[in-house]
This record gives C-alpha cells, sequence and structure tokens, in this order.
C-alpha cells in the first residue's frame, strides 16, 4: 500500500490516458488515502515514508505534494486568544493587512487554475482553512470544483456557522472531512474563542450533522481540535465527555503554538529574509495562554488516557516529555521536520509558504499569480530553503509548532 502512494506522487507516476482507466486508478487510491486518514499512526508512516526519500536523497528537491493549504481569507468571526492572526497583541495588524490588501485576495478563477495545477501536480488532498474558511464567498463553488476533478476537500472551521443550510451545502459539495475547533465545555470555549455563545453554536451543528448521517446522507468525517493553556487545561476531561457523546471519535490536542521576536529575528537571519512584518505573529501571548500547570497537565493527561480505554476514541496528545519541556523554547519532540516536503501553504494573497508559522516571517517561496505551483514548489528558492531547514534541523520559529511537537497518540 505505501508503495503504491509513493508511485502515485512521484514523477513517474502516470495516470493511464485511458478516461475509464485512468478514473478506476483514481478511485483506487484515494479510497486507500481515506483508509490512512482514519487511522493516524499508518497516515503518519505512509507520509513519513514518502518524505524521507527526498528529504535524504535529493539535495533540496521534493516530490510532488500530498496535500496543499489554502487560506481563504484572513477574515475570521471569532478573536481567539492564541490565534495566530488575532490574538490581542496582533489582531490590529491583521485587521490592517486585510484591509491594505484587500483587492489582492485570489479571485475564484485563480483558485481554480491552482487546482487544475494541483491535479496536474497528482496532488490528492485539498484543505481549506482561513481565518473562518466559511465566511468566504465563493467556498462551496470551490469546494465543489475541487472534488469533482478527484482531490479530497478538507475543511478547518470555527464551527458557529454549522447551521443546517451550510451543512446541506457542505454534504453537496462533496467535502471528505471537516475538523471543528473546541478548546473546552460551554463558557470556557466562549471565552478561549472570543464570543458569548460559540460552543452552543457548535454542538447544535454537530447535531444536525449526526441527524444528518442517521437520515443516510454521506457526511465528512469529522474530527475535534483544540489547543491547550491556562484556560482551558482544567476542562480538559470534562471536554472529553462532552465529545464522546457526540459520537465524533477523533481528537486532535495540542498545546498552545508560541514564539518570541528573538525567535522570528534569528530565523529570518538564517534564511536571509528582511524585518517586515509577517502575516500573524505569536510573539506576544499573554501569560493565561502560557504559563501550564505542568503537574496538573501530567495528571490530565494520565487520567485521560485512562478514561479513554473504554471510551477508544482516537487521541492525538502531547507526550509527557514535551508538557515538561513546554516552557522551554527551544525544546522540540523531533530535531527535523518534513512538511516542507510533502505540503504546502498558499495565502489568501497568492503567496506560497513552506508552512503557516514561516508566513509569519514572511519565507515567500513565490505566488501562484505569478507562477504555477508546480514549478515553485521545486524552484531554486524552495530547493535552498529545503538545503537550509535541512542544515538547521528545525528553525527557531519552528518552536512548539504543532506539526513537530503533537506527534504522539495517547
Amino acid at each position: 500500500m505505501y508503495l503504491l502512494i509513493i508511485l502515485e506522487y512521484s514523477k513517474t507516476w502516470i495516470i493511464p490516458n485511458d478516461k475509464k482507466t485512468g478514473k478506476i486508478v483514481n478511485n483506487i487510491i484515494n479510497f486507500l488515502i481515506k483508509q490512512l486518514q482514519k487511522n493516524k499512526s499508518l497516515a503518519r508512516i505512509a507520509e513519513d515514508m514518502y518524505s524521507r526519500i527526498p528529504y535524504f536523497l535529493s539535495n533540496g528537491r521534493a516530490m510532488n505534494p500530498l496535500s496543499v493549504v489554502l487560506l481563504l481569507t484572513y477574515r475570521c468571526n471569532l478573536r481567539c486568544k492564541m490565534c495566530f492572526y488575532y490574538n490581542e497583541a496582533e489582531k490590529s495588524n491583521t485587521e490592517s493587512l486585510i484591509n491594505r490588501r484587500k483587492s489582492e485576495e485570489l479571485s475564484q478563477e485563480q483558485i481554480k487554475k491552482l487546482i487544475d495545477d494541483m491535479v496536474r501536480m497528482k496532488v490528492r488532498v485539498l484543505t481549506l482553512h482561513g481565518g473562518e474558511p466559511l465566511i468566504y464567498n465563493n467556498v462551496f463553488e470551490i469546494s465543489g470544483y475541487a472534488a469533482s476533478k478527484g482531490l479530497l476537500v478538507n475543511f478547518i472551521t470555527n464551527g458557529i456557522l454549522l447551521n443546517e443550510q451550510v451543512i446541506e451545502k457542505i454534504i453537496k459539495a462533496g467535502i471528505n472531512s471537516v475538523t471543528i475547533s473546541i478548546d473546552g465545555p460551554g463558557y470556557i470555549h466562549d471565552s478561549v474563542r472570543g464570543l458569548k455563545g460559540a460552543f452552543n453554536s457548535i454542538f447544535n451543528g454537530i447535531e444536525i450533522l449526526m441527524r444528518k448521517k442517521k437520515e443516510g446522507f454521506k457526511i465528512p468525517k469529522l474530527s475535534i481540535s483544540t489547543y491547550v493553556s491556562t484556560m482551558n487545561q482544567d476542562s480538559i476531561l470534562e471536554l472529553f465527555e462532552k465529545i464522546k457523546a457526540t459520537g465524533i471519535t477523533d481528537w486532535n490536542i495540542g498545546l498552545v503554538t508560541y514564539n518570541s521576536e528573538k525567535l522570528s529575528v534569528s530565523t529570518k537571519k538564517i534564511l536571509g529574509i528582511g524585518e517586515e512584518h509577517g502575516q500573524g505573529d505569536l510573539s506576544s501571548l499573554p501569560d493565561e495562554m502560557v504559563n501550564l500547570n505542568v503537574e496538573e497537565m501530567l495528571k490530565t493527561r494520565k487520567e485521560l488516557k485512562k478514561k479513554n480505554i473504554d471510551a477508544g476514541l482516537q487521541i492525538t496528545f502531547p507526550s509527557e516529555k514535551a508538557i515538561r519541556k513546554y516552557s522551554e523554547p527551544f525544546f522540540n519532540e523531533v530535531n527535523y521536520c518534513l512538511y516542507p516536503w510533502a505540503r504546502v501553504v498558499v495565502s489568501p494573497y497568492g503567496e506560497v509558504f513552506p508552512c503557516v508559522p514561516l508566513s509569519m516571517v514572511n519565507a515567500v517561496m513565490g505566488n501562484i499569480k505569478d507562477n504555477s505551483l508546480q514549478s515553485i514548489w521545486n524552484g531554486s528558492k524552495y530547493i535552498d530553503f529545503r538545503r537550509k531547514l535541512k542544515n538547521s534541523k528545525l528553525l527557531p520559529i519552528c518552536s512548539k509548532c504543532c506539526t513537530v511537537n503533537n506527534v504522539k497518540i495517547l
């Protein structure tokens, strides 16, 4: 199975020209990828295998990406306290960025051109993110177009717009999966996310989705994402009970990502980037977001693992070592990152970034308005970046990144 996936994304894999045969092969591969998405451990092993081949052998080049994250817009209907874009210290910069570059947002035609390029590259997964993707005007036309081209389309949403009408559109568009952000029960979630009633809106939406499933509709695979801070660390066990009651079995828990101005400056120096402000910033998060009670967090981890023996949820949770070392800015779970060999991020304005954290330091690899994603992906700038990343093992800005640190199945 892994060999098939590796072949699929390599330059030597060719979908047959015959449309009927090509469709059959395409469906088989999508089926296998969906099976991998149901098992996080296998999915991580498969992506790791796929990324390591060029990481060690190709000196900065990569096989075609497995997936693309498209940040449809930075506009959002919440003001989350740990957000890259809307934390207290950064929200005015983000609002200014949105107003200043409003006319530069990718058009529907430009996004469809990106999707066509992805299809040519044999990319399989398109993740629509933000901001909040559901406030983007043409989100369902775009997602429907991508699904019609054989892509598996994923949404990452804060969930408060999941009403009956929106859910019907999600089902009609053929969305593959939806990840909903929930940071605690009731008022705790509302406090973290900055909107009273947000929690109730989310769970009303989940109830509608589950009702649709009982009615025989094919709903997307659902998962929950939670970021832990001092604001919600004491409510994780209560949230577990509420998630368990919904019937959702996939729960990703991570510690809030943070960094500092020093980490940003040192990263820019390594990459040869100027001092202009990037897109988002996490260098000034308040103590209430990052000063964890370590012993209580370890106790919660142990109790959650015990409770989950019978519940059987698939939970991703930071390791004991990651929790103990959370206050050390240069500690990470691993000392390498394969993400830029397998995935890529596109901003609302067309810039191509290796990942979201690196958008904070303007690590721009190109712009899809000027060049195709295919030409950018293994262009000289991207190759040079990958070499620098590999030589550095991790960049300073990588500190506390959830991709690097959230690698353990509970």
